[in-house]
């Protein structure tokens, strides 16, 4: 009577602890990018890095549609003043963006060592003429208020040059001036975000803001014109919206399926209550855990964990269905805990494989799952007996759930009939085994992705799979291979086997080129005699190139230009994007734009003969990533069940009966491949994960099935709670299965699948007569 006091309460006052501790100090992250892995090769690594902060994945892809072009060009040009003043975006461009005076005043008192054209040559009579009278020639033309200022100081029209240079891009036609699509049908923007693309959280903010601003543009220019918003940003918050949305409305689903199938089974609400103590005590102690261990949890890992933790669910399962009158729950819990504790240890083993897979996502997926299945099973052993009151029992199981058929060749003979079958399904489908393509698993819908491919034909921006990737051990050395590189790819574009590219070297010489460049620069005196020359008959007034001299002489000394030259400028988000550092290197990619051969273009960059210059597509690099990972994780999943294996016979003292409780959970995993497989769907790396939980569930069923029991009515008893346990995992996973979600329809239909194939297995391949536990 003590116990059943002083556990119950004693549990209560660690449950209050971890929860008090989960609503005020557990750090729930919601940036995608914290799940990802570290990558195994440089390129991974570098292909992860861009991913989480790279340039191309903060743009925002901005159209505006369904108006009259005039109504559009107003609403965009207050939309794009607007976005200016947000602090929280690095550039806003729609065409009407200017530079500020600080940054003019930099790159004219820089020109000499950014623009591309300072030679000796630049500053000879012959050259000096011909841009004298191309400064005349404009002077005469309508550009002559833009120009005139800029003449005196700049007659070679260096600063015109950079800005053309930096342009880098054709960018879209203009009407009215801003950007417009070629038929004049949308407005074009794009906004760089200074958060990463993948901080879904602060993405989501920033999207709300730029509706809201739209709004206010909309109604201030009398139209109805619709706003369109694409871009990696944008994906990020709509996918974990949309499956986090999807994950919690489907848990309501089959939790109710659940509590109504549990009511209906024990006619007892306190036990259908009671089941709850072990999960959500596995769910606080697993989520601490995590905590603990990573410094926070990450929302999707709570919604996955759950799901995984399905398992602890049927240990009360066992408690409940095994109680009679003339035992007290204690001693029911006493009998059948060594079959319990055996499935709790080896379905821990086969979790923990998840904790060495080298993914945040799994390891915190599986540490969670490992501590909560831990703590699930020792509530149930130790606190829910006290919970329940003595000679309570929630049914009368009769005779009508057999112990076993009577034939075990019967069963073995069907099993093995099944087993062909699905061995030969999966040899002779035409489905590949092993999907190869990362893009499949994505929610997005075809027209979101072609809308995304059409905004970037339309606009010029990077479309995030194209990259050429420049290594060295300094800045200094990336940037002059960048420099090597540079002309090799304006041929490339020339040939039409790009459309464009952008690369460091266009706006940050190496100090090599810099110097060069001061040295180029000519003596006053030679340069004032060429000019000169230059300036004979031409009607330019006598000293009116004084700054130009003067200009030219301070930049034979000038301090030479550096990244952190570019601080508070337009261009340092876009310099960091291109050129980091890398651990002990230092990277400079270059996102190409229009690649028409693939395969072409990696041979033409491995013809080169640069180790340190490679080619890069984004796509297959992903594929090849989740591919070593899926592989990885395969070799795991093996080593944890040779790990099982010796676990459960050191517990059952028996290889017969260790072959018995094995068969089923392999043959169960070959049926569930084979139904993949024949419904279409190849293998991923979340199916080879939920892989576990089925043997997971596996484990419990075969051990229970194989378990020796005292009567008829304890075998009927033990039966009708591996009945409970199969059914209410398949409705949780079946519910999920439906899920429009490629991830969340892969675990649930694998898990349901698995779920019933193990039980169907189990229960074939069990004997009559067993050993004990």
């Amino acid at each position: 009577m003590k116990a059943r006091r002083w556990v119950p309460a004693l549990w209560l006052a660690v449950m209050a602890c971890g929860m008090w501790f989960v609503s005020t100090r557990l750090a729930i992250h919601s940036e995608l990018g914290d799940l990802l892995p570290e990558g195994s090769t440089s390129t991974q690594r570098m292909l992860l890095s861009q991913v989480r902060t790279g340039l191309s994945g903060r743009l925002i892809l901005i159209a505006l549609e369904g108006a009259p072009p005039d109504t559009l060009a107003a609403v965009s040009m207050a939309l794009g003043e607007s976005l200016r003043a947000d602090g929280r975006l690095g550039f806003v461009g729609n065409g009407t963006q200017t530079w500020s005076k600080e940054e003019q005043a930099f790159v004219t008192g820089s020109r000499y060592l950014l623009s591309q054209t300072v030679t000796a040559e630049r500053f000879s009579e012959a050259s000096l003429r011909q841009a004298l009278e191309q400064r005349l020639d404009e002077l005469r033309s309508p550009l002559a208020p833009l120009i005139k200022d800029s003449v005196p100081s700049d007659p070679t029209g260096e600063v015109l040059g950079i800005v053309q240079s930096w342009s880098g891009w054709n960018p879209p036609t203009k009407y009215r001036g801003v950007w417009m699509s070629a038929d004049r049908t949308r407005a074009l923007l794009v906004v760089e975000t200074r958060v990463s693309g993948f901080d879904a959280d602060a993405q989501e903010s920033i999207h709300q803001a730029i509706q809201a601003r739209f709004h206010e543009a909309a109604q201030s220019s009398g139209g109805s014109p619709r706003l369109v918003l694409s871009g990696p940003g944008v994906f990020a918050v709509e996918i974990q919206r949309t499956i986090e949305t999807e994950a919690w409305r489907m848990s309501t689903v089959a939790s109710m399926l659940v509590l109504v199938f549990l009511l209906i089974s024990y006619r007892s609400p306190r036990l259908v209550l009671l089941t709850l103590i072990p999960i959500s005590s596995g769910i606080v102690a697993g989520m601490i855990a995590v905590h603990w261990w990573f410094g926070f949890v990450h929302g999707i890992t709570i919604g996955f964990g759950i799901t995984l933790l399905g398992v602890v669910d049927d240990y009360p399962i066992h408690l409940f269905s095994h109680m009679t009158r003339r035992d007290s729950p204690r001693a029911v819990m006493k009998a059948i805990w060594p079959t319990m504790r055996l499935g709790v240890l080896t379905t821990a083993i086969g979790f923990s494989s998840l904790l060495l897979a080298g993914y945040p996502a799994l390891a915190q997926l599986g540490l969670l799952a490992v501590v909560g299945l831990l703590t699930g099973a020792l509530v149930t052993r130790w606190v829910l007996p006290a919970c329940i009151n003595e000679g309570f029992v929630p049914r009368d199981i009769r005779q009508r759930f057999p112990a076993r058929s009577d034939s075990s060749r019967t069963g073995s003979a069907l099993a093995l009939m099944v087993l062909l079958l699905a061995t030969s399904a999966l040899i002779w489908s035409d489905t590949p085994l092993w999907e190869q393509d990362v893009g499949s698993l994505s929610p997005l819908s075809d027209d979101k992705k072609q809308m995304d491919q059409r905004l970037r034909q339309e606009l010029g921006a990077p479309d995030l799979r194209d990259l050429l990737v420049i290594e060295g051990p300094t800045a200094e050395d990336v940037l002059v291979k960048a420099e090597v590189v540079m002309p090799k790819l304006d041929r490339l574009t020339q040939s039409q086997a790009l459309a464009g590219y952008d690369i460091v070297s266009r706006y940050l010489p190496s100090h090599r080129m810099q110097q060069e460049r001061q040295r180029a620069l000519p003596e006053r005196a030679v340069l004032e005699r060429n000019l000169e020359a230059a300036s004979k008959g031409l009607p330019f007034a006598p000293g009116l190139f004084t700054p130009f001299l003067a200009a030219v002489e301070a930049a034979r000394s000038r301090q030479l230009v550096d990244r952190a030259s570019f601080a508070g400028t337009m261009l340092a988000m876009k310099l960091e994007s291109l050129i980091f550092s890398q651990q002990d290197r230092w990277v400079a990619v270059a996102p190409l734009r229009g690649v028409a051969d693939r395969r072409q273009l990696a041979s033409i960059v491995e013809q080169w003969g640069e180790a340190s210059v490679q080619y890069v597509d984004l796509k297959e690099e992903s594929n090849r990533l989740m591919t070593d990972y899926r592989d990885r994780t395969l070799q795991l999943l093996g080593w944890g069940l040779a790990a099982i294996a010796l676990t459960l016979i050191v517990g059952l003292r028996s290889v017969m009966l260790v072959g018995r409780v094995l068969a089923p959970i392999v043959c169960a995993l070959i049926v569930v491949a084979a139904v993949l497989r024949g419904l279409g769907e190849p293998l991923s790396l979340f199916h080879v994960a939920t892989f576990l939980l089925v043997i997971g569930l596996g484990l419990d069923y075969a051990l229970f099935f194989n378990r020796a029991e005292g009567t008829e009515d304890d075998r009927a008893r033990s039966r009708f709670g591996l009945l409970i346990c199969g059914t209410t995992t398949i409705l949780v996973f079946g519910v999920l299965a439906f899920s429009t979600i490629p991830v969340l329809h892969a675990i649930g239909l694998t898990a349901a699948c698995g779920s019933l194939s193990c039980l169907a297995f189990a229960a074939l391949m069990a004997r009559r007569e067993v050993h004990a536990a």
